[in-house]
């Protein structure tokens, strides 16, 4: 038998594909960052969704430990990769010189970061349940990405994943209030998880916990 993936591969995963997805949102050019950022989500899930579940967003992580799919532990992990993994590519822009974007925010632009990032978890968790395919999950969860992005761009400027927000705080990346700026870190949490509960709601009754599509392949002892 296989061995799975054990955490630290797992954690290397999560990092990369952090990565990949923050430098698309950071650098992608303007109008196309939708797009690219959901192609980027798409071929990420096909790259690493069997090693680690391609997570790539604290909101997803929080989504699945909610909605009981994924063990908190492990999420704190996944947490900390996703942070390094966007902090890396923060690096990388300045490296190359790249203008980053600076997003300024509409008085309502919680509701719309939390309803982008709702409709993006309630997807995952939905084609989790459903035991999806890997392709026609990857491509579920990619254009979920693409229409969040759509929907709350205009008036949040479509961030939806908290260690993007992390970047954009810590590069004053954002403009307004500490207050504000920190609901784009924050929002996103509160919506995966009642997103989550909402989607584990909708399974059929009595199906068995351990019946269900696990979000990445637990680690065998080595």
């Amino acid at each position: 038998m296989t061995a799975s993936p054990n955490l630290s591969r797992r954690f290397v995963a999560e990092v990369v594909g952090t990565f990949f997805l923050v430098i698309a949102a950071l650098l992608s050019p303007q109008g196309l960052t939708f797009a690219l950022v959901g192609a980027t989500l798409l071929v990420m899930v096909i790259a690493l969704g069997q090693v680690s579940g391609a997570h790539l967003n604290p909101a997803v992580t929080v989504g699945l430990v909610a909605a009981r799919l994924f063990p908190l532990r492990e999420g704190l992990v996944y947490f900390l990769a996703q942070v390094i993994g966007a902090f890396l590519a923060l690096g990388f822009g300045h490296l190359v010189g790249r203008n980053l974007p600076v997003a300024g925010a509409h008085s309502n632009a919680v509701w719309f970061e939390m309803l982008g990032t709702a409709l993006l978890v309630f997807v995952v968790v939905r084609v989790v349940m459903a035991k999806a395919a890997p392709e026609a999950s990857a491509l579920a969860i990619g254009l979920a990405l693409t229409v969040g992005i759509a929907i709350a761009g205009p008036s949040s400027g479509g961030v939806l994943n908290p260690a993007i927000a992390l970047v954009l705080l810590t590069g004053d990346l954002l403009k307004g209030s500490l207050i504000a700026n920190l609901l784009y870190f924050a929002a996103p949490l509160v919506a995966g998880a009642v997103a989550a509960l909402l989607a584990r709601s909708l399974a059929p009754a009595g199906v068995a916990e351990e019946d269900r599509q696990v979000v990445t392949t637990r680690p065998t002892a080595e």
